[in-house]
């Protein structure tokens, strides 16, 4: 997957670059065909908001699109709290998937 970071009114260190791609190159194990994905890092300026890091992640790839947006007081937090919500939207989409194709249903839903 190839993946590109850039950022506005922020700077990416190399450790946040290096965090960002590894996290985000991961999620190529749990879903096949995602070729690429961009990571977009912003700082809000207002100081009344805390949690002034955002971090937008877009992910393309075999007729998938997903985006996910996540905020926190640092970047290494906000790319944890993306990862994870691009996670379950993952999850969701092979359960879907699984259920449209083999009739699967998940043992909560069968009662």
């Amino acid at each position: 997957m190839k993946i590109t970071v850039s950022a506005r009114n922020a700077d990416v260190s190399p450790a946040l670059r290096a965090a960002a791609e590894a996290k985000i190159g991961r999620l190529a194990r749990l879903a096949s065909g995602l070729d690429r994905a961009w990571v977009h890092f912003t700082e809000e300026r207002n100081p009344r908001i805390l949690e002034r890091e955002v971090c937008d992640v877009s992910i393309d790839g075999r007729g998938r699109h997903l985006r996910c947006k996540a905020t926190a007081r640092d970047g290494f937090v906000a790319i944890d709290k993306a990862v994870e919500k691009l996670e379950q939207q993952l999850q969701r989409e092979k359960t879907k998937v699984l259920r449209r194709d083999t009739g699967f249903v998940t043992a909560h839903r069968a009662s």
